[in-house]
């Protein structure tokens, strides 16, 4: 009866039967095209069906057939479906479930084209990004100096489109100045001539500092780990320097690249090429499940994390490509097979995150000298101390541990692991065997002063371990109970009379048996919390004084005093150089991972490139090759003149900054899915000639900034408008409004307040909280010591927002190709009211009316580098009567005129 009555409510759905070729045609066909064939088809094949064929069906997938025509009952792809146990995200609605079963019973007729698969376009070797720029003639076009502008204006000329009128000299020496170098002009800049100023501004400092916060973008650089704990790298700055110096130095870029890549094995014991390797390691990472979690799997998954950053990183900034595609399938859309991908991570096999010592050896033995006689005192001095404090310390530790585990209740996970006291709760078990197996401990030898099992009461005394512990030949401590009992508990101690922590375990599991054959986890050491997430009680130097005996005070006094005058003596000593930068890692073999997944893998993957780049040999180094000779083939493998992408990107970059469009409007991907370019012919011609200059960018800058393309005005053209609304063929020089960095500085060079330091550790805007806090609050630091440029601030991932980020400055969680410009009433209103701001108009104001005779052409001078015009003269004047001085600056730092690079 209930089947017959569910066939009545279903019935009414097909009031009138479909014919079978029907029902496949308007019910079946659209029903595998949008719930089954994205993941069930010639090119993804999960669990190997195809549902995009007749033929695909009746062969089935791993289990044999899934569609027997006639027999719903006996077909497994409406099994499932019945079943509800696909489609996975949402189960089908029971009148296309209906359908299905009616079409198979029907016999399953298929009509129409013999596959519904839709194969998607994409690109193959011939792509154009992947073939070698090819020799280009410079179009001949009359008054045409600058092979820029001819193909420019030979395009133009196509579109019935011409260049806009020539900027005026003061507008191009204010274009040049805030394009070169972030800042306006001054008066004496303003008075040179085009050429002079141009060599000028490639030959000023700043030139590096405007620039090199341009490539840091692309280079995801920040210096905070990001994530839960977004722990600080305070000397990533290196890096940052070593950018600016080597754009200001016109370092061949082939060698720029070369040098990120693998600087510190071409040049080791140079400081800063080690620096340079910064790049690789700069992206977010997850230092927490690295450090703290022990689990072997999530370990894997970490590292192969950290190896996807640094491939990815390398091949969009340097190759404009996205590699990191292919991790857990062939690339959708660009000729990149997964093989490609996992040969490219073992590149960076013996590559980690770490901060890295760049002392050289001169350096070292002059440290030991000054360091090892005091270290010898003050270890004789808190051996001593040790002898009077630990004891009473441990016993004070204990009672405090005892208590706040009582606090705690059944709190879920217990308090973090100690040398003192520890509970651990485990799954009740009747058992006789149980054993604690250690896999991380400090120290040289895992040991255990007591356990007591309870409610047993069994314990084990002074217990170590015969061999260090790992997780693949771990440290076994063996407990066999007198007789069966339920355990629940264990307590117990590496230390408890004195508290050292020298061989206390961190990473372990407990586990039970009936039979000492097979074991089950009833506990583990992933039931504490970490020292990082709880603050453990602790020992006021009054409890300690107090429980001292009298008799010890006064030689314990004494022994404080000398302990502090040693350690200050050693914090005087300045620390060897260190840098955040490529760290060595134990070299593991490389296998391609099916699906990505580091629990399946598959063939061996040796150190290789891009196969679909078929002119440079993409075999880079045997399996057993170590890291310099793995990371230096890939940089002699990117910097290879044949390489069809090194030079076709960075040009295409700096035409992007430039001008706000590429030649190719997707910097980092020339992939299937990218930008096609708008002058194909210009972008080869450009390469081929940067390479031939030396792979200078300084050449390149001066290339485009002679161009009549770069000088041309901002003139708006309507025709011009209505045929090329966004100035792809760059029929005026658009406006571009300041990024975050260019406003901030600027607004502290017209205020006369811009700080002229250079390099060295980045100043704070914003420091992480105190108390267990892992987020960066914002400082209320406003001072001459914070208005250095921005690209000296210490670049926070996460942190509370400051002035800059109102103005679309990036958070570096992953690189900015090109940065957002928005344009929002907070802009607005951050320029008028924020601290920063106020502060700067307030200073402004107050010399402008001590110094200049007429305050209101002072500031037009300063912000504009221009007289005010008579009408606004009067406008100033009379406002500044009202209101003052200050809050007209304020309102002169909003003005278009300000904010926009003309």
């Amino acid at each position: 009866m209930r089947r017959a009555h569910w066939a009545l409510l279903v019935f009414p759905l097909f009031t009138l039967p479909l014919h079978a070729q029907d029902l496949f045609a308007e019910r079946i066909r659209p029903l595998l095209e949008k719930r089954c064939a994205s993941c069930h088809n010639p090119e993804a094949k999960m669990s190997g069906l195809d549902v995009t064929s007749r033929g695909g069906l009746l062969r089935g997938g791993k289990q044999g057939a899934d569609l027997v025509p006639g027999k719903s009952a006996e077909s497994r792809v409406y099994q499932f479906v019945a079943a509800r146990k696909m489609p996975p995200t949402e189960a089908l609605p029971t009148a296309e479930t209906e359908a299905l079963r009616q079409w198979i019973d029907a016999g399953a007729e298929w009509s129409g084209p013999a596959s519904i698969h839709k194969q998607r376009a994409r690109a193959g070797a011939d792509w154009w990004a992947l073939q070698p720029p090819q020799p280009q003639t410079v179009p001949a076009i009359d008054g045409f100096t600058n092979p820029i502008d001819a193909f420019l204006a030979h395009k133009l000329r196509e579109k019935g489109l011409a260049f806009a009128p020539r900027a005026g000299e003061r507008t191009l020496l204010r274009r040049l100045a805030f394009s070169m170098k972030g800042l306006p002009p001054s008066a004496a800049e303003l008075s040179q001539p085009f050429p002079a100023a141009l060599e000028a501004a490639l030959a000023s400092p700043q030139y590096g500092e405007r620039w090199g916060r341009h490539w840091l973008d692309v280079a995801r650089f920040g210096e905070t780990d990001g994530g839960e704990h977004n722990n600080e790298r305070f000397t990533a700055w290196k890096y940052r320097d070593w950018v600016i110096d080597a754009l200001n130095r016109d370092m061949p870029y082939d060698e720029f690249v070369r040098q990120q890549v693998a600087g510190d094995v071409l040049y080791p014991g140079d400081p800063k090429a080690t620096a340079a390797t910064g790049f690789l390691v700069t992206g977010p990472w997850d230092s927490v499940t690295k450090q703290i979690n022990k689990d072997k799997l999530m370990a894997m998954s970490i590292r192969q994390d950290e190896l996807d950053d640094m491939v990815t990183a390398t091949m969009a900034s340097f190759m404009g490509l996205t590699v990191n595609c292919a991790r857990c399938h062939d690339h959708k859309f660009d000729p990149i097979p997964t093989r490609d991908y996992y040969r490219l991570a073992a590149v960076f096999h013996g590559v980690t995150y770490g901060e890295r010592a760049v002392a050289t050896e001169d350096q070292k033995t002059q440290r030991k000298q000054l360091v090892e006689p005091i270290e010898r005192e003050l270890k004789t001095v808190r051996s001593d101390l040790a002898a009077i404090e630990d004891a009473p310390r441990a016993r004070l530790l204990r009672e405090k541990y005892l208590l706040f585990d009582r606090s705690r209740g059944e709190a879920a996970r217990r308090l973090p692991v100690n040398p003192i006291w520890n509970r651990e709760r485990l799954a009740p078990s009747t058992t006789k065997r149980l054993r604690m197996i250690i896999t991380a401990h400090q120290g040289k030898l895992a040991r255990i002063d007591r356990l007591e099992v309870m409610p047993a009461s069994h314990v084990i005394s002074n217990w170590t371990a015969n061999a260090a512990a790992s997780a693949e030949s771990p440290a076994i401590l063996e407990i066999e109970l007198p007789a069966p009992w339920t355990v629940y508990e264990f307590i117990w101690s590496t230390d408890a009379a004195r508290g050292s922590r020298d061989g206390m375990p961190k990473v372990y599991r407990i586990e039970a048996s009936t039979d000492g054959q097979t074991w089950k986890e009833i506990g583990s050491s992933m039931d504490h919390d970490s020292d990082v997430e709880v603050l453990l009680p602790e020992v006021t130097p009054e409890e300690l004084r107090a429980s001292i005996p009298a008799g010890e005070r006064a030689r314990w006094q004494t022994l404080l005093a000398q302990r502090d005058k040693l350690d200050a003596q050693l914090r005087a000593i300045p620390a060897l150089p260190s840098v955040h930068a490529a760290y060595p890692e134990p070299m593991r073999p490389a296998f391609v991972l099916h699906r990505g997944s580091i629990s399946k893998p598959g063939e061996p993957a040796a150190p290789g490139a891009l196969s679909a780049i078929s002119a440079i040999d993409a075999n880079l180094a045997g399996p057993d090759a170590d890291d310099a000779t793995r990371r230096t083939a890939l940089a002699r493998w990117l910097t290879d003149r044949r390489n069809p992408l090194l030079a076709r990107v960075i040009v295409n970059r700096v035409w992007f900054w430039h001008f706000g469009n590429g030649i190719v409007n997707t910097p980092s991907d020339f992939g299937f899915n990218g930008d096609r370019p708008s002058h194909p012919e210009l972008l080869d011609w450009l390469a081929a000639e940067f390479m031939s200059h030396g792979w200078s960018l300084k050449w390149l800058h001066r290339q485009i900034l002679t161009s009549q393309a770069w000088q041309q005005s901002s003139q708006h053209n309507e025709k011009a408008f209505a045929l090329d609304a966004s100035n792809r063929w760059l029929w005026h020089m658009p406006l571009k409004r300041m990024d975050a960095e260019m406003l901030r500085d600027s607004i502290l060079a017209s205020a006369g307040n811009l700080n002229p330091e250079r390099g060295g550790p980045s100043y704070l805007l914003q420091k992480k909280a105190a108390g267990g806090s892992y987020m960066h609050k914002a400082l209320d630091n406003d001072s001459p010591e914070v208005w250095r440029r921005a690209v000296y601030r210490f670049v926070v991932r996460g942190g509370e927002r400051i002035f800059l980020d109102s103005f679309d400055c990036p958070d570096p969680a992953v690189a900015t190709p090109q940065r957002s410009v928005s344009n929002t009433p907070v802009q607005a209103l951050t320029l008028l009211n924020n601290k920063f701001v106020l502060n700067q108009a307030k200073l402004l104001a107050t010399q402008l009316e001590k110094s200049a005779a007429d305050p209101v052409a002072a500031a037009y001078d300063r912000l504009f580098q221009r007289q005010p015009s008579t009408r606004e003269r009067e406008i100033a004047t009379r406002f500044v009567t009202q209101h003052g001085l200050a809050l007209y600056l304020r309102a002169l730092w909003n003005t278009n005129e300000f904010v926009y690079v003309p």
